[in-house]
């Protein structure tokens, strides 16, 4: 695929993307930081419109091509360039129409999402897109279109979209009080009170320490609600460990908590000779370091588990996810060593459910 022209282009690719990579793959897939991402292909379409405009609003003929060497994703819209070209009537055609693109390319990407189907047949691909960091004005008005959008809603009735999940990326001295985007969190707080999305990912969070604030592809990013990878342990020279791009988790186990806690509780009870309901607090203490004793086993079996699985999935030959390894999708990929070049820079996954239940069961109260 050609790289795009515009905008509006750029959304529909990301789209194509999207759905493509979720054939490759189990589970969601995730734009890891969308608004800086863009800035290149809204400098293009600006570019055009304002070309546009110096002809059909200032009514001149005017060379206004880029300098040797200088590319059109190089000028920024509130840059030199435009200023020195003296066009104000253009400039303000070029940025009402870019403002109207965007927008409309965000829209098509939000009915696109929620119209493209998986491989399972009836299901949308799992997306998720990260935002909320970019300062330029450029990422600016995309994250503001992202948001009206999803305030707006899908279709004449207006509906919440299921995909794209929205991450806000809360970040110090970004967007939050007295900061450049805090406008953009207090339209995303209005969002997520209407449409439930956006989620919010806290960069400066410890887990996530040593991320480069002038490089995007570290910030901290999810795939929906609970999905992140931690640092690369395999990170290749010069590359910072918590960069995102690029990695996934590879595969998850999920500790389902209740199960371990009745399998406590009837354990304690069985070695006591009690049956049904008991209020001894020191039964209750007993309960907790089977049920520790128990859930230590558990993870070292999902531990185990997760092994075996990364172990399978590597030995699979490259044709299996063509796109993902051709357009480097899931980056790392050194064909001389197969697939796991690639996959060994993702993570292993234990999570768990029912924390709030299993204390019930241990001890009566969450």
């Amino acid at each position: 695929m050609r790289t795009a022209g515009s905008v509006n282009t750029a959304c529909q690719l990301v789209a194509v993307i999207f759905q493509l990579q979720s054939l490759q793959q189990f589970g969601g897939v995730s734009a890891t930081h969308i608004d800086w991402t863009m800035v290149p292909y809204i400098r293009k379409s600006f570019y055009k419109h304002f070309r546009d405009g110096i002809v059909w609003v200032e009514h001149r003929i005017l060379d206004c091509t880029p300098p040797d060497g200088v590319d059109v994703t190089d000028l920024a819209i509130d840059g030199k360039f435009y200023k020195d070209l003296e066009c104000p009537n253009a400039y303000d055609y070029a940025m009402i129409m870019t403002e109207r693109e965007i927008y409309q390319a965000v829209e098509g990407l939000y009915h696109n999402l929620n119209t493209l189907q998986s491989r399972s047949g009836n299901q949308l691909p799992f997306t998720s897109l990260n935002y909320g960091t970019c300062t330029l004005p450029e990422g600016r008005m995309f994250t503001k279109a992202l948001l009206d959008v999803s305030i707006e809603g899908l279709g004449k009735l207006h509906k919440t979209a299921i995909f794209p999940c929205g991450i806000f990326q809360k970040m110090k001295g970004v967007n939050d009080k007295g900061s450049p985007n805090y406008d953009l969190y207090r339209l995303a707080l209005e969002s997520t009170s209407k449409r439930l999305y956006p989620n919010y990912a806290n960069v400066d969070w410890s887990g996530n320490a040593g991320y480069d604030r002038n490089d995007p592809t570290t910030y901290f990013s999810t795939m929906g609600c609970r999905t992140v990878n931690g640092a690369d342990i395999n990170v290749e020279p010069g590359v910072n460990p918590q960069r995102k791009d690029g990695r996934g988790n590879i595969c998850p186990v999920t500790i389902i908590l209740p199960t371990i806690a009745m399998e406590a509780r009837e354990k304690v009870f069985e070695e006591d000779g009690i049956k049904g309901l008991s209020t001894d607090l020191s039964l209750n203490v007993k309960c907790i370091d089977t049920f520790m004793e128990l859930l230590d086993k558990m993870i070292h079996d999902a531990r185990d588990m997760l092994i075996e699985r990364f172990e399978y999935i590597c030995s699979q030959d490259p044709s299996s996810a063509k796109f993902m390894y051709e357009n480097n999708t899931m980056s790392g990929y050194h064909p001389e060593e197969g697939i796991r070049s690639a996959l060994k820079h993702g993570t292993l996954v234990i999570g768990q459910l029912g924390l709030a239940e299993a204390l019930q069961i241990l001890i009566g109260c969450d």
